[in-house]
């Protein structure tokens, strides 16, 4: 295969939390034309800086200059590529579920499976909380479709490095 073989790359970039970071950064990827899939950002370890997890579709080349790029802007400390086997990677779902009463035992029982959670149960719903990885989401969310999920809230993608 090509280097042109198009792949989700997972980005970290550490920024300074100043007026306008975030809508230049966005900018950036508009102007260049870059396909950006995932992007999560919060406060981090230091004070006064965040942590950005981007997802980005491209080729090898396409990666390189979005790195290159990212690296230009001013309020950006630090930006990594983090290759799948050097990062733990995490997305978060809330799923709200509404089953028939004779079903809510199922629903439980699936939760169970995933080892995801019930931060919240009404008469009416169960909202099932999950952090993983965005295959096993996808694999919670079809076995929870029987039940009538009502509604599907997700964080997008974040990622740490693994230290060496």
């Amino acid at each position: 295969m090509s280097s042109a073989t198009v792949q989700q790359h997972t980005i970290v970039v550490l920024v300074q939390n100043e007026t306008g970071t975030i809508n230049r950064l966005v900018s950036m990827f508009r102007r260049r034309g870059f396909s950006l899939a995932c992007f999560s950002a919060g406060d981090c370890e230091i004070p006064g800086f965040s942590r950005l997890t981007l997802v980005v579709n491209g080729d090898d080349e396409a990666l390189r200059q979005c790195l290159r790029q990212l690296d230009k802007l001013i309020d950006v400390v630090e930006v990594t590529d983090l290759k799948p086997n050097e990062c733990v990677a995490r997305e978060l779902a809330l799923i709200r579920v509404e089953p028939k009463d004779a079903d809510r035992e199922a629903v439980y029982g699936i939760v169970s499976e995933f080892m995801a959670k019930v931060p919240k149960a009404t008469g009416t719903g169960i909202i099932a909380e999950i952090a993983a990885e965005l295959e096993t989401i996808e694999r919670f969310i079809e076995a929870l479709k029987p039940y009538n999920v009502a509604e599907v809230v997700r964080t997008g993608t974040i990622a740490v490095k693994v230290s060496d």
